[in-house]
């Protein structure tokens, strides 16, 4: 069973067994952005609960968040959040990222985003069960809640240790589905132990040693290897030749590459998918294409410039006061420009994609930013 299936089973596994506590949120569409701002328009709503915190009879805390880690340690900081609300350790919090299947959809990991916004549900989750714990272990211990601490996944009375009730006691039996809650007593932070302190981040250690698996390491039976032939204007999105200018394609120019499977070609858009990558690459090379002229490319030598000369549209953001008088009657006026390098904004590997259809059901691994948009965007394409 891959990790994808792994998920979907355990989710569906949580929203089924009976000795669990949930904290859940309601099916729901996702916002729809603002203009200008990535996201998907769309009303889909899933068909199940939203999953932000379960902790089984196992005594295991799982938690759930939309986002993804993109190298900023999120699951690391994700997971010292919930440890901190349940009193356990970091290293008992299993913590699920971006999983479509498993995880809520919080839009786009985007903006440094995660901890100040889609965070603060999670942390309220964990709360949420943290209060539902410590009473359900009163009315079991016949105490008062004020008399009961809570440490490393156990609850027990202040002062007598004997006394006391694990996490996966207190749920056994018992199927407790909390709707997560908009206003709930958080832990102060004068009472932290673990968030705001230094942390050896999770996802350092499978990076350094080479064991992290990326979607370049995945391996499905009988899976073909593909690549992708480039107009000649990429890096231009915009204009009217954009999705024109492909005028034909030469399928006999590439009859001797090994395996060839396929090319595809929609729009502008050709890739050619063989048995082997090693003749992906190949075939990409030898196919013969035609394409239309196109505008010629802006000149980047001088990159200020050629920024300064793309079409823009003012956007007034604040307007306070009245600044020519103020700057006419300031006793030292300043003009400075202040210009950074442009970079591109993307991975630090080759963009990677493997797509798996079988028995009715495409499952897709991707390194993107916006699982949920892009699983929302693949249903509109495969209608």
């Amino acid at each position: 069973m891959s990790s994808h299936e792994t998920q979907r089973a355990l989710r569906l596994s949580l929203l089924a067994t009976e000795s669990v506590l949930l904290v859940t949120r309601p099916p729901m569409a996702a916002p729809i952005p603002a203009p200008g701002q990535p996201g998907a328009g769309s009303d889909y709503v899933p068909d199940q609960p939203e999953v932000f915190i379960a902790i089984g009879k196992d005594g295991i805390v799982r938690a759930f968040n939309g986002h993804v880690d993109l190298g900023t340690g999120i699951k690391t900081a994700l997971a010292q959040i919930v440890a901190e609300e349940l009193d356990v350790d970091e290293a008992d919090v299993d913590m699920v990222l971006g999983h479509t299947d498993a995880a809520p959809n919080q839009g786009p990991t985007i903006a440094s985003s995660t901890i100040q916004i889609s965070a603060v549900p999670l942390r309220r989750a964990a709360a949420q069960a943290r209060h539902h714990l410590l009473g359900r272990a009163a009315e079991l211990l016949e105490v008062e809640e004020t008399q009961l601490e809570m440490a490393s996944g156990v609850v027990r009375v202040v002062g007598q240790p004997a006394r006391c009730k694990t996490f996966g006691e207190l749920v056994t039996g018992r199927r407790i589905e909390l709707s997560l809650a908009v206003d709930v007593a958080l832990k102060p932070t004068s009472a932290y132990r673990i968030v705001g302190k230094s942390s050896r981040r999770v996802d350092i250690p499978g990076k350094a040693s080479g064991a992290l698996v990326f979607v370049h390491d995945f391996r499905l039976p009988g899976m073909l290897h593909a690549r992708v032939v480039r107009p000649p204007y990429a890096g231009m999105d915009c204009g009217d030749f954009v999705g024109k200018s492909l005028i034909s394609v030469d399928l006999t120019s590439i009859d001797h590459i090994p395996g060839l499977a396929g090319v595809v070609c929609e729009g502008d858009f050709i890739g050619v998918a063989t048995e082997r990558e090693e003749h992906a690459i190949q075939a990409a090379a030898a196919l013969q294409v035609r394409w239309r002229s196109h505008p010629p490319m802006p000149d980047f030598s001088d990159v200020e410039a050629a920024l300064r000369q793309i079409p823009a549209s003012p956007r007034l953001l604040q307007d306070h006061g009245d600044v020519p008088a103020t700057m006419a009657d300031a006793a030292c006026v300043l003009e400075r420009t202040f210009v950074w390098p442009f970079h591109m904004h993307a991975s630090i590997g080759p963009s990677c994609a493997v797509a798996d259809y079988r028995d009715g059901r495409l499952t897709v691994w991707s390194g993107t930013q916006n699982p949920h948009v892009l699983r929302i965007d693949l249903g509109r394409l495969l209608d």
